[in-house]
């Protein structure tokens, strides 16, 4: 090989190690953190005690949103809560979003049993308590009645 030709084939190598290194550099900067829509932060803020986001993922459409409190939050593309879950039990900030029927339901007839997931459903409300042994699920209308109580 003469001397032109290794000189070339060492330029060549040194560019493609210039523009890896600037491409690499370029990815760095530009994957700053995630800023959420202030509907998402504001949720928080106001539903979960010095609630900080821990984790998050886009999944289609929506969001998925871990706190600091194990607590899980699902938005939609507007910002809309749309399912929240924590398996230690909900906080009561949290299941106040349910209609004031369907908790005054949970308050008499599950009153020491944990609501451990609210999703928000064409119909109503799904809503999971967490029962020995078995977790159980009752389904409310918009209005907050019982669609369907849990069946063991």
């Amino acid at each position: 090989m003469n001397k032109l030709s290794l000189s070339l084939l060492l330029a060549g190598v040194g560019l493609i190690a210039a523009l890896t290194a600037f491409a690499t550099d370029e990815k760095t900067t530009s994957s700053k953190k995630e800023v959420f829509p202030s509907k998402i932060e504001a949720f928080i803020e106001a539903n979960i005690p010095n609630g900080e986001i821990v984790k998050y993922k886009h999944e289609g459409d929506k969001m998925e949103v871990k706190c600091n409190d194990h607590t899980e939050l699902c938005f939609s593309k507007d910002g809309d809560c749309i399912k929240m879950e924590n398996e230690n039990g909900l906080n009561p900030h949290l299941i106040a979003h349910l209609p004031q029927a369907a908790t005054a339901y949970l308050k008499n007839n599950y009153n020491n049993i944990a609501v451990t997931e609210i999703e928000k459903k064409s119909y109503g409300f799904k809503v999971g308590l967490k029962t020995s042994p078995n977790e159980c699920d009752i389904w409310f209308n918009k209005d907050g009645s019982v669609k369907k109580d849990c069946d063991y």
